[in-house]
């Protein structure tokens, strides 16, 4: 997916229940007694994000619980109509698999690539229908999050565990991760494990970068400095190695441009790898509730599904069918990613490779800095 600023996201407060440290918290259906009795997390440090090995033991229960009941509420609101809006469209295969377990939702998706933050400001300036549910990173919702487009949520209340929100915004459910990656044709080149390697002369000509996709370097920029980021980029392109190409997806499959800057690869080509570099960056992604939802429960039910349902995550995971949907949070436990055939084999072991090496990784505290060697780096490779 490309990097584009999205729309944020919040929670319905329909009721609260007891912290432990005595605040009223939200919850997503009404009073049910005494908060969940939830052991700790037990934590492994994957890079920046911390893992919960026993979270499907502890965590899970409570947040399928809450399902249940979110999903009779949606039921009841909105005629049980939820609106999705995308980067992609969501595929029938994703839709059905959600309807297998609550199918008194009709789902209404669109795609609109760039066009979906302005799509989900102009829905709510205008009145019209709007996106129940909307996502991003730290970065591309910087935008959306500051003009307030996010409630504050207590994802807690749904069992979620705390370390889950240390990275972002403690409203912010992370889903997913996504990173800075070197897509290589191996039957034609082997790549080398840094950005610097690429102005070997054996290089020339054989790595390719999207115009929109700049913040592929800005890890690089975060580790090094803006001012060895723009270097770097000014080298690669004046040496005559690195090319901008719309589509790079043709010519790393045949081979004429071997090596792609780019995030997880979806060409089943056996020819191709993903591999991490130094000073990539690997960065989490998130979801919630449009605070202009009609249909808040129906996006609280649909954010926590797609985010940690371990049977639709199984699919994922092993389903070449969904090979293209987004590496799970690396959060969840280490089970979960040994599963992995195919397409998210490759780009799950990729991904996860570059944390457990160091990917610089985007945080709230951090944001600013990123987005303003996102911008340095675009200047540089469009300038």
């Amino acid at each position: 997916m490309g990097y584009v600023a999205v729309a944020a996201a919040g929670m319905l407060l329909l009721s609260s229940c007891a912290t432990g440290g005595g605040q009223a918290a939200p919850t997503a259906a009404g009073p049910s007694g005494e908060a969940a009795d939830i052991a700790p997390c037990e934590a492994v440090e994957v890079g920046a994000i911390t893992r919960c090995e026993n979270f499907y033991e502890a965590n899970w229960p409570e947040i399928d619980r809450q399902l249940d009941e979110l999903y009779e509420q949606a039921k009841e609101t909105d005629g049980g109509r939820l609106v999705i809006w995308d980067w992609y469209e969501l595929g029938p295969e994703v839709i059905a698999a959600f309807n297998e377990r609550f199918p008194d939702l009709t789902i209404e998706t669109r795609g609109l690539t760039y066009n979906l933050s302005s799509a989900i400001i102009s829905a709510k300036a205008t009145g019209s229908r709007n996106t129940d549910v909307v996502s991003g990173s730290i970065t591309s919702m910087a935008a959306m999050y500051d003009e307030g487009f996010w409630e504050k949520v207590d994802w807690t209340s749904f069992g979620v565990p705390e370390e889950y929100l240390e990275i972002g915004a403690p409203e912010l459910l992370p889903d997913s991760i996504n990173g800075s990656l070197m897509q290589v044709n191996t039957d034609k080149i082997e790549a080398p494990d840094s950005l610097d390697g690429l102005l070997a002369p054996e290089y020339t000509g054989k790595v390719s970068v999207a115009a929109y996709n700049a913040v592929v370097f800005a890890g690089y920029g975060k580790a090094l400095g803006e001012q060895a980021m723009v270097d770097l980029i000014g080298e690669l392109k004046s040496s005559g190695t690195l090319s901008l190409l719309e589509d790079q997806n043709t010519p790393l499959s045949s081979g004429d441009v071997p090596i792609a800057l780019n995030q997880t690869l979806f060409n089943p080509n056996p020819s191709l790898a993903a591999q991490p570099f130094e000073h990539s960056g690997v960065w989490a992604q998130f979801s919630g509730v449009n605070t202009d939802a009609k249909n808040k429960p129906g996006a609280m039910l649909w954010v926590l599904w797609n985010a940690y349902d371990p049977d639709w995550l199984k699919l994922r995971m092993t389903d070449e069918r969904f090979a293209t949907t987004q590496v799970p949070y690396a959060g969840l436990p280490s089970s979960l990613f040994d599963e992995a055939t195919g397409l998210m084999k490759t780009n799950a072991d990729a991904l996860l490779a570059g944390l457990e090496s160091g990917a610089e990784t985007e945080t709230q505290d951090t944001r600013d800095e990123w987005n303003s060697l996102i911008n340095a780096a675009d200047a540089a490779l469009n300038g």
